[in-house]
């Protein structure tokens, strides 16, 4: 018989496989708030910031999002900036709506020029 040969297991500081799994978690995640959304439920915050590191993570690392995030991530700055316009939006609240329409706004400009629209 011949011996198998085994496959090195990735390591902890593989960039790849990192990136992989950043990749996977997020779409879950995305998924995840999307039926939220969909279901009209509440967003823990915790989820929100955690969707929105991984998807500046990514942008770093100059990775494409993928489709879920980007859509999931524009639905809550569009409900945040609806919830914030009626009303005198709290500071907090404010800062968090502000930041994340920066964010997907340099996000927005960055694919606008890459597709050279």
């Amino acid at each position: 018989m011949f011996p198998l040969t085994e496959t090195p297991a990735p390591t902890r500081d593989d960039p790849a496989e990192g990136l992989s799994k950043v990749h996977r978690l997020a779409t879950e995640l995305a998924a995840r708030m999307r039926y939220a959304q969909i279901v009209e439920r509440p967003l823990p915050s915790e989820q929100v910031e955690a969707l929105v590191q991984a998807a500046r993570l990514l942008q770093e690392k100059g990775e494409p999002w993928p489709q879920l995030v980007g859509e999931v991530l524009k639905q809550v700055a569009d409900d945040l900036a609806e919830e914030a316009e009626p009303k005198e939006p709290e500071p907090e609240g404010g800062r968090i709506v502000a930041g994340l329409n920066r964010f997907l706004g340099a996000f927005r400009r960055e694919a606008k020029a890459s597709s050279g629209a």
